[in-house]
């Protein structure tokens, strides 16, 4: 089973010891030799982590002090990725639209804890055993309306996109079909779903009666100065757009959503550096909203929400070594991000990579940058994913019993270097699939059945492995392991089901 979601601290290995906090240096001064060395220090995550480029921004005392790019935007033609480099930054497109559907609250045309339905003329939720009553903005906006439907993948660049209302009714791909549902009852706990924030889309084209991509624009992009964002892919967005890349540094398609508000938001490291920055005291007349919101509305936005630990409106909020950051992490073919401020020092930092596998760059940045900032290193969380390393080895010869052997080598003499977490396996395994070498995905997953047999996942992407491989009866019986670990596994049950109907 796929973890479609990278939330706001995904945390990955650091290849080089990090740079020490607590500098005497005056402030400008220490900006620059922070610079300097993710000069030093990129190129080198860029080359092992096997990612083709990389945007960043940081931000201090409310302001964007530094934009710049590191490596490739087309890895073919070598042109290097800058601050005007175009990113799709997947999930942190819920943070922007967040933005947007905060505007209708402050402006009096949305109560964030009436019904949802009771703005809405184009689609209604399916009947079901729950109280759709519960299903108010707020809860949408947190992940706690109990709603189905996790993450988008995407439709391909020449494809025909459906219309918001078919996507709620389940078109969320050319191959899938899964719909807006309760699933269980609302304010109840905390459960991501990208389609609640499709149904917060289809609500502000409703209310203000423009295009989601018009509305976002006159509302939150103008007046942010954020003039290379678009939730389209218009001709002047797209001949600055990244090439995306896979895990194996080759190109793959361009994803476009209909679920734009979810994961469809294109741009710049520099705009999005804006908008990150808007979100701070000192950004504009020492409060926060860039002049789009009130500080009030802020503080409410970056407060965890009832059920929702570590999740506010649109945001993810954690502490690390003190350092209390909000933020969020983005995930889509071929791209992965990352955006975190940390409210009460004015600080933060951007990163976008045109790689599926750029998480992996992401966090070793973010760990480093944690580190300047507050002296202290993030321990276990920071080490390198051992798939990483398993996967340069494919990326070199393609034998899987070669990778298996280095990690079971790496395990034994450097336990304490890698992070061998089930994940890391789950991960590499689908990377591996997706190179349409399924035998060599069903070994992966079988040494993570092997490393973690108290686990439900691996027994579940192992089943996967078998029914895409034609072994059906091999994927029943894994299934049914997966569900006798974790008997509220739905996909085991609809994978079982879908397949026995197959034989009928």
């Amino acid at each position: 089973m796929r973890n479609l979601f990278l939330g706001l601290l995904i945390l990955a290995g650091s290849l080089v010891p990090a740079h020490s906090g607590g500098s005497d240096l005056p402030e400008p001064d220490r900006v620059d030799a922070y610079r300097q060395r993710l000069d030093e220090i990129t190129p080198r995550y860029l080359e092992t982590l096997l990612v083709p480029g990389v945007a960043v921004a940081l931000i201090e005392d409310g302001r964007v002090v530094y934009t710049g790019g590191y490596g490739y935007a087309d890895m073919a033609s070598k042109k290097a990725v800058t601050a005007d480099t175009v990113f799709n930054i997947g999930s942190i497109s819920k943070t922007v639209s967040t933005w947007g559907v905060m505007r209708l609250v402050e402006t009096g045309k949305v109560d964030l804890d009436v019904p949802v339905e009771r703005y809405l003329t184009r689609w209604k939720l399916p009947p079901s055993q729950f109280d759709a009553n519960g299903v108010t903005v707020r809860r949408l906006l947190s992940h706690t309306a109990g709603l189905s439907l996790h993450g988008y993948p995407g439709f391909g660049p020449n494809d025909r996109l459906p219309t918001i209302e078919a996507s709620l009714k389940g078109a969320i791909n050319s191959n899938q079909k899964v719909d807006v549902r309760l699933i269980m009852e609302p304010g109840t706990r905390w459960k991501y779903s990208g389609g609640g924030y499709t149904i917060l889309q289809l609500l502000i084209e409703e209310l203000s009666g423009q295009s989601f991509n018009d509305y976002m624009k006159a509302q939150v992009f103008r007046p942010l100065g954020m003039n290379s964002s678009d939730f389209t892919w218009p001709e002047p967005i797209k001949v600055r757009t990244a090439i995306p890349y896979d895990a194996w540094l080759e190109p793959t398609p361009h994803v476009l959503f209909t679920a734009r508000a979810a994961a469809g938001l294109h741009t710049t490291v520099k705009d999005l550096a804006r908008f990150a920055a808007a979100g701070l005291k000192g950004s504009r007349d020492g409060n926060g909203g860039g002049g789009v919101l009130k500080q009030s509305t802020l503080d409410l936005m970056f407060q965890p929400a009832e059920n929702s630990p570590n999740y506010g409106l649109g945001y993810s909020v954690n502490s690390r070594n003190g350092l209390v950051t909000v933020g969020h992490g983005g995930s889509n073919r071929g791209w992965q991000a990352q955006m975190t401020i940390a409210p009460k020092t004015g600080d933060g930092i951007v990163l976008l990579t045109n790689s599926s596998s750029g998480f992996g760059v992401v966090n070793a940045l973010f760990c480093d940058w944690v580190t300047w900032k507050t002296g202290q290193s993030l321990g276990d969380r920071c080490k390198q994913s051992i798939a990483t390393v398993m996967r340069a080895q494919l990326k070199k010869d393609r034998k899987v019993a070669e990778a298996i052997a280095l990690y079971r080598r790496l395990k034994q003499e450097e336990p304490d270097h890698y992070r061998f977490g089930e994940g890391e396996l789950n991960m590499l395994g689908y990377q591996v699939m997706g190179r349409d070498d399924v035998d060599g995905a069903i070994e992966i997953f079988k040494l993570n059945v092997e490393v973690f047999p108290e686990a439900y996942n691996p027994w579940d992407s192992l089943a996967e492995g078998y029914m895409m491989r034609g072994d059906d009866a091999l994927a029943v019986k894994h299934y049914r392991k997966s569900l006798e670990l974790n008997p509220d596994n739905r996909n085991a049950v609809e994978m079982i089901k879908k397949i026995e109907a197959k034989k009928k």
